[in-house]
């Protein structure tokens, strides 16, 4: 039988019939095609499919929940008030905790490697009024040094959290409970937009509802910015009541006033903490402000005029025109400054120099290793305390005649290892021949001259000035050195 033709197809579907290929004429005539279904959502689960899932899932994170849920308080194996000079190592696994980063003691020092917002928190409970110091120094330039205060003891920015040179090393600040919350002042300028609207004539954050019990405010400052990597710092916290103030080296760095003041359980635990930096915490102490007043920070000098100087060290003793940082490695001989395992703890001048000067001065070595090293424009207090297998940074510009096994000299803006150094390779150091250093510095130009000769020089963009930026020292690292008939004046 042939094939219906398109009319007569077309005929059947008007009429509705099926066409006459889907009605098999004969049980061995062909199948005939099924028909196409339009797609259907699969059936899902049923009620008790869903429960069984969700049940299984509860028992897998049971841990979790049981740990959200019922994990309590912080645990308690210390008391305020408290102190800790960090002489112990076993003292972090017996007074801390903490939820990363590798805290540990290291030659009676804290050491925070990098915490990256992990801090290691004291194991006992803050009194509402409470005081707090300890000294820290950083060991790299990202600064950012950290510390919560009335936080859980468990997480991150639970309280107050204090931060020292944070934001690329250009702000500090006293945050409550987020480092980049609103500041302050933005909240103030919110209320008085709330009380100009309301027709009031005050505008208190409190009362016209933009500071709450759970708002999140920081308080801003430049003081304690930017961080100086090599140099210790003085942190004092005192709260009284409602009113938190931060201190460093004796000088307010900001202060914050709560309505809401955090405190109580959940509220009560101090933590130190950093970003990216390398941090060594020490002399830490807890207690009331009451019972614990201020440690004196170590008293300036009187602050001389810079000027000129002169030494040519002909007497028995080094004398009080003399910071020493490493008494140890340091003496008079034969009328001579020497140096030796000095690891760069400078012997700093305590009369400043000049802004723009020439230093002049003689020095001789004793060792084919070279590495005769001065510090010039720094901050006359600075010396490195850390592993001795990792770099220092200086506070000022750094003069190396023979470093690194008396193949390099260099000119550096604190950095020694950086790409942008002045750099003379080539032995320079012939042990026992003397040599007579020139440092002349013009604003942002730095000239060394070695024996009447031009030798390196280093052009600065941002030059260093200021109170920080203004004192000579003797350095070295491990090699035996002389230094002789220093002169200083100004241009």
């Amino acid at each position: 039988m042939g094939q219906a033709s398109r009319k007569d197809k077309d005929t059947q579907k008007q009429e509705g019939s099926p066409p006459a290929a889907s009605v098999p004429s004969s049980p061995d005539a062909a199948q005939p095609a099924v028909p196409h279904e339009g797609w259907r959502k699969p059936a899902g689960m049923s009620r008790k499919g869903w429960a069984i899932l969700a049940g299984a899932v509860a028992f897998i994170q049971l841990p979790l929940i049981h740990y959200a849920l019922f994990r309590g308080q912080a645990d308690v194996t210390a008391t305020v008030p408290y102190q800790q000079s960090f002489n112990d190592p076993a003292v972090v696994a017996r007074d801390f905790f903490s939820t990363g980063a590798y805290w540990r003691v290291t030659n009676g020092e804290l050491l925070g490697p990098a915490p990256k917002n992990n801090p290691l928190w004291l194991q006992a409970s803050l009194p509402d009024d409470v005081a707090v110091e300890f000294d820290v120094r950083p060991e790299y330039p990202e600064g950012d040094i950290r510390v919560e205060l009335f936080g859980n003891g468990r997480d991150p920015a639970s309280g107050y959290v204090l931060v020292q040179g944070g934001w690329n090393n250009s702000l500090s600040v006293i945050a409550r409970r987020d480092i980049n919350a609103p500041a302050l002042d933005a909240l103030q300028r919110r209320a008085a937009r709330v009380a100009e609207k309301g027709g009031g004539q005050g505008a208190d954050l409190v009362a016209t509802g933009v500071f709450k019990k759970d708002t999140r405010v920081r308080v801003e400052s430049r003081v304690g910015a930017p961080i100086q990597s090599g140099r210790t710092y003085h942190w004092r916290i005192e709260r009284r009541g409602n009113v938190l103030k931060w201190a460093i080296d004796g000088q307010l760095v900001a202060e914050l006033d709560d309505p809401f003041p955090l405190k109580g359980k959940g509220q009560d635990r101090m933590g130190l903490s950093g970003w990216e930096s390398q941090l060594f915490f020490d002399n830490l102490r807890v207690g009331t402000p009451d019972s614990m007043p201020a440690t004196m920070v170590a008293k300036q000098e009187p602050t001389l005029p810079p000027g000129p100087s002169e030494d040519d060290f002909n007497r028995d003793t080094l004398g009080d025109a003399w910071n020493v940082t490493n008494p140890a490695a340091v003496k008079i001989e034969d009328g001579a400054l020497v140096v030796q395992n000095l690891g760069n703890r400078p012997v700093w001048l305590k009369k400043p120099l000049p802004e723009n000067a020439v230093i002049e001065f003689d020095a001789w070595g004793d060792s084919p290793d070279g590495d005769m090293k001065v510090e010039a424009w720094g901050d006359g207090r600075s010396f490195y305390a850390g592993d001795p297998r990792l770099q220092y940074t200086a506070t000022g510009y750094v003069f190396i005649f023979g470093g690194w096994k008396n193949t390099q000299s260099i000119i550096a803006r604190q950095h020694e290892h950086t790409n942008d150094r002045a750099v003379r390779d080539g032995a320079a150091v012939v042990p026992g021949q003397r040599y007579h250093f020139k440092i002349t510095r013009r604003d942002g130009l730095l000239s060394w001259e070695v024996d009447g000769k031009p030798f390196l020089t280093l052009q600065d963009a941002s030059p260093l000035y200021g109170p920080r930026n203004q004192y000579f020292g003797f350095s070295g690292w491990q090699t035996r050195v002389h230094f002789d008939n220093l002169k200083i004046q100004p241009l």
